[in-house]
C-alpha cells in the first residue's frame, strides 16, 4: 500500500466513524441511517482514491454494515442475491464465449470491409461495429479490447506513426466515446444499467424489462452515438486517403478466418436466441438474469456445441467486480431501509422537489455529469447515488401536485445518464485501454471527453423535452 492509499484509508475510516458517532443528533436520521451513510462514506472515499481494491471495499462494506449495526448479516448480503449483480457477472462470461468462438472478431472485420471503403467510412464502420457489439457483448471494456487491436494493427498497415496518426486517433476515440453511448440503449450492455434497475426494484417493486429499457433508452442512445462521429472526425480528421492498405489487411484477416466454423454459428444461434427473449419478456415473463443464465448454460455444457468449460469461463469473470458491486447493492438497499437515502434526499434536492419534473431530470443529468470526476466508473457512481434519486422521486411522487406519478421512469433517465463518464483516464475502462495503446494522449483525452461529455449531456436533455415526453414518460 502506498502512502497515499494509507492516508486516503485511513481518512475513509475517520469519515465514517465520524459520521457514526461524532455527528451530533439529526432530526430524520437515526441510527441506523447514520451508520449507512458512514459506510457509504467510507465507500465513496476508497472508490474515489482507490486506497483499496474493489474485492477490499466490497468486504468491508458489507462488514461495517454487520458490525456497526445497520443490517444483519443476511441483509448485508442479500445484494449477491440481486438479478443486476448476475447480469454483470453472466454478461462477462457471455461476452469471452463471443470471443472465443470468433464470432464478435468475425462480425467486426466484416463489417469493416463493407462500410470502411473510405477514410471517414472507417470512421463509420467503428461505429456500426460498436452499436452490433453492444447488443452481443454485454460488457463494454470486452467490446473495447475486440476493436482496439484492429485499430492498432490498421494504423501498422498504414504506416503510421505511432501515437502520430490523427485517424487511428479519431477511430480509437469513436470506439470508446460511442460505445459508451450506445450502451445506454441496452439494458445489458453495463454494469450500471442493470443496477439501477435493480435497486429501484427493491425499493419500489418495479420491474423494468430489457424491452422497456430499450424503448426508452435505445432511440435516443443510437441518435447520440452517430451524432458523435461527425464531431470526432471534425476533431481528429482522417491524414489517410488510401485506405486500401488497411482493407487488404482486414481481408488478409478475414481469410485467414476462413469459414464460419459450427463453434461461430452456433454462438451467433445463441446470442439471437437471447436477444430474442430478452425483447420479448413482456409475452414469456422469463426475467433477464434467467435468459442470461440460460444463455451461458448453452455455451458452456458438455458437448460438440461446448464454447468454453466452466474452468476456463470462471477465469473470465471478474470476481472483484461481483464483490463491490454485490456489497453496494446492499449498501444501497439499507441506505433506504434506514431512511438514510431519505434524509440525503430531502437535505440536498428539496429545493428541486417543487420544479416541473422535466426541469428536475434535466439538472440531475447535468449533476452528475459533474459528478464524474469523483467516481471511477458508472457503476460505483450508480450504486452510490441511485438510492438518493429513488428517495428524491419517491418525495416528489408524494406531493399534490404530481399525485398518481410514475417514479420509475424519473429514476430510469437519470440512471440512464450516469454511464457519460469520458472526461478523466480513470472514469471509464475504455478510456484507460485507448491510453494504453499508446496512440491517445492524456491531454487528447480529456480535450475530446470535455467536449462529449457537453454534447452528451445537452443531447439528453433535449430528449427530455422531445423523444421522452413524446413517449409519456412524464405524463
Amino acid at each position: 500500500m502506498t502512502k497515499k492509499q494509507f492516508i486516503s484509508l485511513g481518512l475513509a475510516v475517520l469519515g465514517m466513524l465520524s459520521m457514526i458517532f461524532v455527528t451530533p443528533e439529526i432530526e430524520g436520521l437515526g441510527y441506523q441511517g447514520k451508520v449507512a451513510l458512514g459506510v457509504g462514506i467510507f465507500a465513496v472515499i476508497v472508490w474515489m482514491t482507490q486506497a483499496l481494491d474493489d474485492a477490499q471495499s466490497g468486504f468491508c462494506i458489507v462488514g461495517f454494515l454487520v458490525l456497526f449495526g445497520a443490517a444483519s448479516l443476511k441483509q448485508a448480503l442479500s445484494g449477491y442475491a440481486s438479478g443486476g449483480v448476475w447480469i454483470v457477472t453472466l454478461g462477462m462470461i457471455m461476452a469471452a464465449c463471443m470471443g472465443e468462438s470468433g464470432i464478435s472478431r468475425r462480425i467486426a472485420l466484416l463489417t469493416i470491409s463493407k462500410l470502411g471503403k473510405t477514410a471517414t467510412g472507417l470512421y463509420w464502420a467503428m461505429a456500426v461495429i460498436c452499436l452490433i457489439m453492444t447488443f452481443f457483448i454485454p460488457s463494454l471494456a470486452a467490446k473495447t479490447l475486440l476493436v482496439l487491436p484492429i485499430i492498432t494493427q490498421m494504423g501498422i498497415a498504414f504506416g503510421a506513426e505511432k501515437g502520430q496518426s490523427s485517424m487511428v486517433k479519431g477511430l480509437i476515440f469513436v470506439v470508446t466515446i460511442t460505445g459508451t453511448m450506445f450502451c445506454i440503449a441496452v439494458l445489458t450492455s453495463h454494469a450500471a444499467n442493470p443496477i439501477t434497475v435493480s435497486l429501484l426494484e427493491d425499493a419500489t417493486g418495479t420491474l423494468v424489462t430489457w424491452g422497456e429499457w430499450f424503448k426508452i433508452g435505445a432511440p435516443p442512445a443510437i441518435v447520440c452515438g452517430f451524432l458523435a462521429v461527425p464531431i470526432i472526425i471534425k476533431l481528429f480528421p482522417p491524414d489517410v486517403k488510401d485506405v486500401s492498405a488497411g482493407r487488404a489487411l482486414v481481408n488478409r484477416e478475414l481469410a485467414e478466418l476462413g469459414p464460419a466454423t459450427f463453434k461461430e454459428k452456433y454462438t451467433l444461434i445463441v446470442f439471437l436466441a437471447t436477444l430474442g427473449l430478452w425483447a420479448t419478456s413482456s409475452i414469456h415473463h422469463l426475467s433477464t438474469t434467467l435468459v442470461a443464465l440460460m444463455s451461458v448454460l448453452a455455451m458452456i455444457l458438455p458437448g460438440p456445441q461446448q464454447i468454453m468449460n466452466w474452468k476456463k469461463a470462471q477465469t473470465k469473470v471478474p470476481w472483484n467486480i461481483f464483490i463491490v458491486y454485490g456489497a453496494g447493492l446492499s449498501m444501497g438497499a439499507v441506505l433506504v431501509s434506514s431512511g438514510a437515502a431519505s434524509w440525503l434526499a430531502s437535505t440536498f434536492f428539496s429545493p428541486l422537489a417543487e420544479l416541473d419534473l422535466k426541469l428536475q431530470v434535466v439538472i440531475f443529468i447535468w449533476i452528475l455529469l459533474c459528478l464524474q470526476v469523483l467516481f471511477t466508473g458508472g457503476g460505483p457512481k450508480t450504486t452510490a447515488l441511485t438510492p438518493v434519486i429513488i428517495a428524491h422521486t419517491l418525495t416528489v411522487a408524494a406531493l399534490p401536485q404530481f399525485a398518481g406519478m410514475n417514479v420509475a421512469p424519473f429514476v430510469i433517465l437519470v440512471g440512464m445518464n450516469v454511464v457519460h463518464q469520458y472526461l478523466l483516464p480513470v472514469s471509464n475502462l475504455p478510456n484507460i485501454i485507448g491510453l494504453a495503446t499508446e496512440e491517445i494522449t492524456t491531454h487528447e483525452l480529456i480535450k475530446v471527453g470535455a467536449i462529449m461529455s457537453i454534447f452528451g449531456a445537452t443531447f439528453m436533455s433535449i430528449m427530455v423535452y422531445t423523444y421522452w415526453s413524446w413517449i409519456g414518460l412524464f405524463n
